[in-house]
């Protein structure tokens, strides 16, 4: 005989029964435990787009009852949530996984679903999840979310999570806008795809497009993103064009009661439309200059060492480095085709090369657009310099056609502007203790603007890079201290606050930076005793974690980089190695032109 939570209308939420299933939710939610209900714990993969190995498993639940159809997962939330339940459906759903955690294959995260309200209302239910530490990962259900009396207190359980190594997930990123909202006020670890959008993405421009911006945001903020749903080899070989790096889905495996290994054919490796890595772009940029700044071997290794690099950075099949001589372009290095020199560019003809020259960086996506016989099929080229000082051209091209996006051109034009200081610093036979400063003023000489405009678009550039909201560029000058932001005009302050006594600003990261002479990083200012009488301040600006690295040229400490984030230990060696290459660079241009406000 049908009992109560076997009828069909308590498990469907359509048009009129909404209101039948919400009077009887608190009955069905009862009847479904009373009768024997319980949940039976299945894991699906996630899977490295790279290797095809497994990163990581999520851990989802199976409503179950004994002789009977039971409902599904879905509905067994909703009945959970109209019941005011939701605690209750976590802390079961952790008591059956619990067993099963010992089981977990080294090396792998577990990635569990949790509501929000288990998060402030009943933090204890997620006590074993500790125990896993930095394996495992609290993945955040939209089920209810957060109301914004208690956003403080759900941050404040998620920090105590963290603290002991748990990491966080949202879900559902680009399904509407609460998920986008989520991933900037909660800074998760991983950020997941909608199924949705990821459904056909090797096939809707759209879909790519909006797959493309989110990848492109989280990267920057460093969160590591997921597609959920992927299903065709098309869908993963498209979403590794566009920068994801994880997958989850029925190509990879199906949900499973153990944590069965699986065997995934990697994405191809070098596809058409690849995303640039906009960090390892600039990144190539600073080494290389404090390569030449230190003096990397004759002027022919330079120019090798550039291109080796760029090529590298853009995953290129051809760069050029072009120097001007007169009316012609003349290939100062290359790389490409084995032992063929590129032909000297005629600049009288007007070549797409010759318009880079004389304004924005010119692009061909097409064979046809090109110029005589070509093996690639799309290329840009990029001025290194700008007016007067214009020291030639930098290009880049690709095989295949239509691969250059407009990110690719903001990046070559960036590194086109690093080659610049780095020739310019390099093109002149002065001693090696000048070049410093004479690469200060001839970069300037070739970029618009004064040098507070200098050094606050190189702010924006960091803040961007290192996913902060808050740095700042302080420049030393006499007993000031100019402190340069990203937007907004330079203002000045006593350097004396920064560098004299304990207390204030002195305590301050930049202020030990600056009076030590060493980069200072700090995990978390919550733990930070020297910043206890700051602490409240810093986290209601919601910075978590700080650097500070100074800038020193000729030995003297000639300012201070400072960066805050919003997440606990994110300036890891490797990107404190970052902010120092960053630091060598302005620092060539704070030697000579900070004092010339």
């Amino acid at each position: 005989m049908p009992t109560e939570f076997d009828t069909p209308d308590i498990w469907r939420i359509v048009g009129g029964e909404m209101g039948l299933r919400q009077a009887r939710a608190g009955t069905a939610w009862q009847h479904f435990w009373s009768a024997g209900g319980r949940l039976r714990p299945v894991f699906q993969p996630i899977v490295s787009l790279a290797d095809g190995g497994v990163f990581a498993y999520e851990a989802l639940s199976r409503p179950h009852l004994p002789g009977g159809a039971a409902p599904s997962i879905l509905h067994l939330v909703q009945e959970a949530q109209a019941a005011g339940a939701e605690a209750d459906l976590d802390e079961r759903a952790l008591a059956a996984l619990a067993p099963r955690l010992g089981r977990l294959p080294p090396g792998a995260a577990l990635f569990v679903n949790v509501s929000p309200v288990t998060v402030w209302e009943r933090p204890e239910v997620l006590d074993p999840l500790r125990a896993l530490g930095g394996r495992a990962v609290l993945e955040m259900t939209e089920r209810t979310p957060v109301p914004e009396g208690r956003v403080r207190e759900f941050l404040r359980r998620i920090d105590s999570l963290r603290r002991d190594g748990v990491r966080v997930a949202v879900d559902d990123c680009g399904a509407g806008y609460s998920g986008l909202n989520r991933l900037a006020w909660l800074r998760p670890d991983f950020a997941k795809i909608d199924m949705e959008l990821v459904r056909r993405v090797d096939r809707d421009g759209a879909k790519a497009s909006l797959v493309e911006a989110l990848v492109l945001f989280a990267h920057r903020s460093g969160i590591d993103v997921i597609a959920e749903g992927v299903e065709t080899e098309g869908e993963r070989d498209a979403l590794a064009d566009l920068g994801v790096r994880l997958m989850q889905g029925y190509l990879a495996a199906r949900p499973a009661p153990s944590f069965r290994p699986v065997a995934v054919s990697r994405a191809r490796a070098q596809p058409p439309g690849v995303a640039v890595d906009a960090k390892a772009a600039l990144g190539a940029g600073f080494r290389l200059a404090r390569l030449a700044v230190r003096g990397l071997g004759d002027q022919a290794g330079l120019h090798e060492a550039i291109v080796q690099a760029v090529r590298r950075a853009v995953e290129a099949d051809s760069v050029i480095l072009w120097r001007r001589a007169g009316a012609r372009l003349e290939a100062a290095a290359w790389t490409g085709r084995a032992g063929v020199r590129p032909a000297a560019v005629d600049l009288a003809r007007g070549t797409w090369m010759a318009a880079a020259l004389e304004g924005p960086p010119a692009v061909r996506q097409t064979r046809a657009e090109g110029e005589g016989a070509t093996p690639y099929g799309s290329a840009l080229a990029a001025a290194v310099g700008e007016g007067d000082g214009t020291w030639g051209v930098l290009s880049v091209a690709f095989v295949e056609e239509h691969r250059v996006r407009a990110e690719l051109v903001d990046l070559v034009a960036g590194i086109a502007d690093q080659v610049a200081l780095i020739l310019l610093a390099r093109g002149q036979d002065r001693p090696a203790a000048d070049r410093s400063a004479l690469a200060a003023a001839r970069y300037l000489a070739v970029h618009p603007g004064d040098w507070s405009d200098l050094l606050a678009r190189a702010v924006r550039d960091l803040e961007a890079e290192t996913g902060s909201h808050d740095a700042w560029l302080g420049v030393v000058r006499g007993d000031r201290l100019w402190i340069v932001p990203g937007s907004g005009a330079p203002v000045a302050t006593a350097l004396a606050d920064w560098v004299g006594p304990e207390g204030g600003r002195s305590r301050m990261p930049p202020g030990v930076a600056l009076r030590e002479g060493r980069a200072v990083v700090v995990p978390d200012v919550r733990l930070e005793p020297s910043l206890a009488a700051e602490a409240d301040d810093l986290l209601a600006q919601g910075i978590i974690s700080a650097a500070a690295v100074p800038l020193v040229a000729g030995g003297e400490v000639v300012g201070v980089l400072k960066v805050y984030h919003s997440a606990r230990g994110h300036f890891t060696p490797e990107r404190v190695r970052y902010l120092r290459e960053a630091a060598d660079v302005l620092a060539l241009l704070v030697r000579r032109w900070g004092g010339e406000g």
